[in-house]
């Protein structure tokens, strides 16, 4: 006969000494460390966190550095990690450990997100991760696992999602074992092509075989939502694209704005920073490089905004919108336009716009909910 099945933490924690990854984070129970490498994890890829995460590390050691550190120093050092936002609520985080806890974080997940910036998700990866607590911790990756292990119906409920991985955390080794479930989601369970042969769980997934649940259950966590379509994609296919890139730059509440040169086509029309998209560059490398050309700015982030199609007879003009932050906002210049401008929403709605931006405008109108 068979050997009986191991419980469910066994075979998990056996797996993990096997295959579990050797991540630098991984080596700390200190709670700043924790907080540094679970902020720099959302939204990117493990590979690209490593170096950066060591860095930070050698040039703010501790929360009472991070705290007391100049925003544009920050700002520099995480540039190319994208979302930059990240770090300031990270910043603002220690600066309250500092002042209001003397430098002692908070160690259960209820008092965690009373600091500034800090949500569910990194609130529990902290009390788990630094101080050991049996808590819940869900990620895409872990509650991809516990949906297709466990046959949770989708659309996923947050809140129960939450409820369930709370009665499956290991009492005694929550560290490990939820380490050890975010590897699963990454290496074995993952979105798009899950290798069922090689995940411990394999006799216990209520979802084994099953394509179409492995399918809809690739990102439980996305929330769907309609998609409102601002510019129609051209018609005719195999229409020559030309690509631009165009920079929404804010701060604090203003955007910036430059007004076409008179003797241009559109001239003395409002617009926006940017320009044509050389061969062999990026989209982020375009915004940089028109950015400096344009106003001497150097370019931060760009998030993806809005994408334009102006189709004409003989080609297509894509325009690509990024909502963009730079570094010494005030230090803008007029290189390439008449003037520029800092203007808040209500005023950037009544310039005067060239006709193919209306889809811009469109879109920048339902983002701040102006009617």
């Amino acid at each position: 006969m068979p050997a009986p099945l191991s419980t469910p933490h066994r075979e998990l924690l056996r797996w993990y000494r096997r295959h579990g990854r050797d991540l630098p984070w991984r080596k700390t129970r200190d709670p700043y460390h924790i907080a540094l490498s679970e902020t720099m994890l959302q939204q990117t890829q493990v590979e690209r966190v490593i170096p950066y995460y060591q860095r930070f590390l050698q040039h703010y050691p501790d929360a009472a550095a991070l705290a007391v550190a100049d925003v544009q120093d920050l700002h520099r050092m995480w540039k190319g990690l994208g979302f930059p936002s990240r770090i300031e609520r990270l910043q603002r985080a220690c600066a309250c450990v500092v002042k209001q806890y003397q430098g002692q974080w908070p160690q259960t997940p209820e008092a965690l997100q009373k600091l500034p910036g800090i949500g569910p998700y990194t609130a529990s990866a902290i009390a788990t991760f630094a101080f050991g607590q049996a808590v819940a911790v869900v990620d895409t990756n872990i509650a991809r696992v516990y949906t297709r292990r466990d046959g949770l119906p989708l659309p996923l409920d947050r809140r129960q999602i939450w409820v369930h991985a709370a009665h499956q955390v290991h009492p005694q080794q929550p560290i490990d074992y939820t380490n050890a479930l975010m590897d699963l989601g990454a290496a074995i369970c993952t979105a798009r092509a899950p290798r069922c042969e090689q995940c411990p769980w394999q006799q216990r997934c209520l979802s084994h075989g099953a394509v179409e649940v492995l399918e809809a259950s690739s990102n439980p966590l996305r929330v769907a939502s309609a998609r409102k379509v601002y510019s129609a994609k051209p018609q005719r296919r195999g229409l020559p694209r030309i690509p631009v890139v165009l920079a929404l730059v804010h701060h604090q509440g203003h955007y910036l704005v430059a007004q076409r040169p008179q003797q241009l086509r559109h001239g003395g029309y409002w617009e926006l920073p940017g320009g044509k998209r050389e061969a062999g560059e990026s989209d982020r490398q375009a915004l940089a490089r028109e950015l400096m050309e344009e106003t001497g700015l150097d370019l931060l982030s760009a998030r993806p905004f809005v994408t334009v199609y102006d189709e004409g007879e003989e080609h297509c003009i894509v325009l690509s919108v990024y909502r963009c932050r730079v570094f010494n906002p005030d230090q803008a210049q007029a290189r390439a336009s008449d003037g520029i401008r800092w203007v808040d929403p209500q005023e950037f709605l009544t310039l005067d716009f060239p006709p193919a931006n209306a889809a811009i405008l469109a879109r920048f109108r339902d983002y701040h909910r102006l009617g």
